[in-house]
């Protein structure tokens, strides 16, 4: 297959690593490499992301490489003129011109975008979005956002920030978000505020079967969710909240979007047991109309690994195909 058939290459560019690989336009990752990124500072952030892009390309001639490289990039991004414009988890940022920068280095045209938009397009593209012209695709991990789909067409908004949905108010006594405000679902429903919620509420459940996890630093969101399987009080606690919260935006969604579908995505969702929970939530409050519009509540059949680089390749066939 490699290096005779057509590869598009990939960078998925998140909050712990860098993922850069090769992808054929079937969805097959054929090549990838996994660096370190470093948040400490603007310039050792920006060192660290060109440096593992020049070292992947190094990797490169003579290979069939498709002449745009697609970046997914968590944050705000300016689709349009290909500008990381930053991220709520780095505060005070420069802009990163993508485009411009790595177009004058190798030549290749440049589509940047946020990650789960991008991670979005893969589920148009690849996955099961390719049954529904009007989806959402929700994707649940150190935050939460969606990519949303109408009439075959992701939408972006006025400035390419549609889908945050991880701000959406659901309670008044939520611990404080990082966007400043204190009522984000993100505070009860993500794989962050899981973890901060284990550690926060320990103390009122020091026998918990998670407090040796919590106490080392090891615990993450798919503990919390078994520990709730086996009955233990403070992992019930925080995954009833969990389902709440969640399931508040969701029919909130359902209810101002009427999707045919919703694809749950990230490291957080990735159990059957507890979406039929969060799916029953949902079709039991959301309005009556597009509730019964509502076809599926289902996982994506996108592995968490891949996902980031097939929605990388995927911006860089969506952009090819609006020259």
């Amino acid at each position: 297959m490699y290096p005779d058939d057509p590869v598009t290459i990939g960078i998925d560019i998140g909050a712990t690593k860098i993922l850069i690989g090769s992808v054929t336009r079937e969805g097959k990752v054929v090549q990838q490499r996994r660096y370190d990124i470093d948040l400490s500072t603007e310039t050792v952030l920006k060192s660290s992301i060109y440096d593992s892009i020049d070292d992947y390309m190094a990797g490169q001639p003579g290979r069939n490489v498709s002449k745009t490289i697609g970046i997914g990039v968590f944050g705000h991004v300016d689709y349009e003129h290909g500008k990381w414009l930053g991220s709520m988890r780095l505060p005070g940022m420069s802009k990163l011109h993508f485009r411009e920068d790595l177009q004058e280095k190798y030549g290749f045209d440049i589509a940047v975008d946020n990650d789960v938009h991008a991670a979005t397009l893969a589920e148009m593209y690849l996955g099961k979005g390719r049954q529904y012209r009007n989806f959402l695709y929700v994707n649940i991990g150190t935050g939460i956002a969606a990519g949303i789909v109408s009439d075959g067409r992701l939408v972006r908004g006025a400035v390419n920030y549609a889908g945050e949905i991880g701000h959406i108010f659901v309670g008044k006594d939520m611990e404080p978000c990082m966007c400043g405000r204190n009522w984000c679902m993100e505070t009860a429903a993500s794989g962050g505020g899981l973890i901060r919620r284990a550690s926060s509420w320990l103390s009122d459940y020091p026998d918990s079967i998670l407090a040796p996890l919590i106490q080392s630093g090891t615990v993450v969101s798919m503990d919390i969710f078994l520990a709730a399987r086996l009955g233990d009080s403070l992992a019930k606690k925080i995954y009833k909240e969990f389902i709440w919260s969640m399931g508040i935006g969701l029919v909130n969604l359902v209810n101002i979007l009427n999707p045919e579908a919703i694809i749950m995505g990230g490291g957080v969702m990735q159990d059957e047991w507890m979406l039929k929970e969060l799916s029953g939530f949902v079709y039991q409050n959301a309005a009556k109309v597009p509730s019964s519009a509502l076809r599926e509540i289902t996982l994506t059949e996108l592995g968490p690994q891949v996902v980031g680089l097939l929605g990388a390749a995927c911006l860089a066939w969506n952009y090819e195909g609006m020259k």
